[in-house]
């Protein structure tokens, strides 16, 4: 049972981060759709995986990567 619970939280935590990656990406002056296109991919390998702490491990990476893009598209503008 807290396997299942804590499955649908870091599922919601995905979800918002996926938003959050795509709201920035529609920032980007040149290449919106490439980015775009790429973190959808991303978001679609990354979403079979079972293993609970890979999934931690993912969404963690995850908001790392979010941080740099937003550094670099805040350093284009």
């Amino acid at each position: 049972m807290r396997g299942e619970l804590q499955s649908f939280i870091l599922k919601g935590e995905a979800r918002k981060l996926y938003r959050e990656f795509i709201r920035l990406a529609k920032k980007a002056p040149s290449s919106r759709d490439e980015l775009i296109q790429q973190i959808r991919e991303e978001f679609r390998v990354k979403i079979k995986e079972d293993d609970l702490y890979a999934r931690k491990y993912h969404l963690s990476d995850g908001r790392t990567k979010l941080k740099m893009l937003s550094e670099m598209l805040g350093m284009q503008l």
